[in-house]
């Protein structure tokens, strides 16, 4: 090759690379602003991973965080210094309150989502409403005086994140659980009818679930008789010394009298993600007069149900 072609090469080769160079950047694509609902934003609501919607470098720059985000079967839980939060979905009879609640101002919210708050018992309640008017909420619990305004500072970081990544066009991370999950039961209608219940509570009742379908309540909140049942993952479930272990339905269970009322809890399967060492259990409450005797017999119908 003659010098005057191996130059022309070379002078090719510089001009191509730096075309490449000095293209210009392409054209960030807009942020989406079609109106959003939940199933855009969520997907399957049965398997959703609230914790991935978690803002965490935020969170840990506004709060003290006693435990990392938990996911568990429709929700995420975290401790502050004074106050627990959980993230997830409202319970059925929540769209009844959502009509009467207090709209908060909101930076930056677009796509036809609100956020409002309703109080219970005392505890502030911040929910997210969709373009289709379903939710989600964070919901909190504080044990001091000093634990007010630090709960309510958790959930309102909690819920900046979720919209900052919701209105962006994230989609939610899902969970995979095992074949032989609860996940993949109704808890409203799997173990029992509503006439079953009702039976042994001695009044009327009909259960109500959420979209995630882990959990279903018999009675309204803070009545004097009602049943509430929940799937969840966590540490595998142990006798205490207020914690008695008994067999019911052919499980291992742990049977715990709390005033006025009883749980009872039994592990199932490991959890979906093997690095939390989390197994799945069932928790039935049970609110009533003789509650525990209510709630062993719920259980030894129940527990043999579960998929194998």
């Amino acid at each position: 090759m003659g010098r005057a072609t191996a130059f022309a090469v070379l002078t090719a080769a510089f001009l191509v690379l730096t075309g490449c160079t000095t293209a210009p950047p392409p054209t960030p694509a807009p942020p989406p602003s079609a109106p959003l609902t939940l199933r855009e934003a969520l997907g399957d609501p049965t398997t959703v991973n609230f914790c991935d919607l978690l803002d965490l470098p935020d969170l840990d720059d506004a709060l003290p965080l006693e435990s990392r985000p938990s996911p568990s079967m429709g929700s995420c839980s975290f401790r502050t210094g004074n106050a627990l939060i959980s993230f997830g979905f409202p319970e059925d009879r929540a769209k009844e309150r959502l009509a009467g609640a207090t709209p908060v101002a909101w930076q930056d919210l677009a796509r036809e989502l609100r956020v409002v708050r309703t109080d219970l018992e005392g505890q502030p309640v911040l929910h997210l409403v969709f373009a289709d008017d379903s939710s989600i909420r964070v919901g909190t619990f504080f044990t001091s005086p000093g634990g007010a305004s630090e709960s309510l500072t958790a959930a309102t970081k909690t819920l900046e994140g979720a919209v900052r990544s919701l209105v962006a066009g994230k989609q939610a991370a899902h969970l995979g659980y095992r074949e032989n999950s609860l996940a993949r039961l109704d808890a409203c209608s799997a173990l029992w009818s509503d006439d079953e219940v009702s039976t042994r509570l001695g009044t009327t009742v009909s259960g109500k679930g959420d979209l995630s379908r882990h959990r279903c309540l018999w009675g309204e909140q803070g009545a004097d008789r009602l049943v509430r049942l929940e799937f969840g993952l966590g540490p595998r479930p142990k006798a205490t010394a207020s914690v008695r272990e008994e067999t019911l339905g052919g499980r291992e269970s742990f049977v715990q009298e709390i005033s006025g009322g009883c749980t009872v809890r039994t592990g199932h399967v490991e959890g979906p993600d093997a690095n939390r060492n989390q197994v799945e259990h069932a928790l039935l409450a049970v609110q009533a007069p003789n509650a525990c005797d209510i709630a062993r017999e719920l259980a030894n119908v129940a527990w043999p149900k579960f998929p194998a």
